[in-house]
């Protein structure tokens, strides 16, 4: 016995067992655990983007389940030095996002901003700063937003056949309406710009979804994933006993 499965409250932690609870048995399809959580989260009332909802129809093709991805920051890597062409269209879909009309792209910021090896795109803002650089209000939101975007990693993202989900998942806390925006924003940024990287031959239908507390609404809970868990694995097993854990926390809290 582990004691520390049994009280840890760290999101990770519980994400990481979801995460490999969802690979069990993908030949199964839609009787795998992953079938029976999409089965659950098709039942919700969704938003989806590019498409309409697609989750009861599934064939399990195209089928990855990523951890804490940063798809953005991570693509930037892959395409050094030819950064320019990604930027700016990140930089147009950003402006787009904010309302924005009137901001320069990032290949038309001035030396050092622009300069992959002296500046990373998340220290734009602050280097502008730093530098002596002007930056428009406008500018200083786009960028900022841009940074936000570098930072992030959203919790669980799943693909299936053309559709995209990404999750905002929390334990006990609230689901912040700021960061779910923030998280909406990188999901289309995935689906528009970068979905040839997640196996897509064309943009997919995405959504972001909220795993949490059954308290605070959200599109799935844990004591569904608690169901699937006790169905797939033995009392003995610790992604078994983190996720009751977890469950009987959010019980003692009042949560669940």
């Amino acid at each position: 016995m582990i004691n520390y499965d049994y009280h840890n409250r760290e999101e990770r932690a519980i994400c990481a067992h979801l995460f490999r609870l969802l690979h069990e048995r993908l030949e199964d399809q839609s009787l795998s655990p992953l079938g029976i959580f999409l089965s659950k989260l098709s039942s919700s009332n969704l938003e989806f983007k590019n498409g309409k909802n697609p989750l009861t129809n599934l064939t399990f093709k195209n089928i990855a389940i990523y951890c804490e991805a940063s798809l953005i920051r991570d693509a930037y890597q892959n395409i050094k030095p030819t950064i320019n062409p990604f930027m700016d269209d990140l930089t147009r879909l950003i402006m787009k996002q904010e309302c924005i009309t009137t901001c320069r792209l990032y290949s038309q910021l001035p030396e050092p901003l622009n300069n992959s090896k002296l500046t990373h795109p998340k220290q734009i803002r602050q280097k502008a700063i730093t530098e002596g650089i002007q930056l428009s209000e406008d500018e200083s939101k786009i960028y900022g937003a841009m940074q936000g975007m570098f930072n992030a990693k959203p919790d669980l993202v799943i693909t299936i056949d053309n559709t995209l989900l990404v999750c905002e998942a929390k334990l006990i806390e609230k689901f912040d309406e700021e960061q779910l925006t923030r998280t909406r924003n990188i999901a289309e940024v995935w689906a528009m710009l970068l979905y040839k990287d997640l196996g897509f031959l064309e943009p997919p239908t995405y959504s972001v979804f909220k795993l949490g507390a059954k308290n605070y609404s959200p599109d799935i809970n844990w004591t569904s994933i608690l169901e699937i868990t006790t169905q797939t694995y033995n009392e003995y097993d610790r992604t078994r006993i983190a996720i009751t854990a977890g469950v009987e926390l959010l019980k003692r809290l009042q949560h669940e």
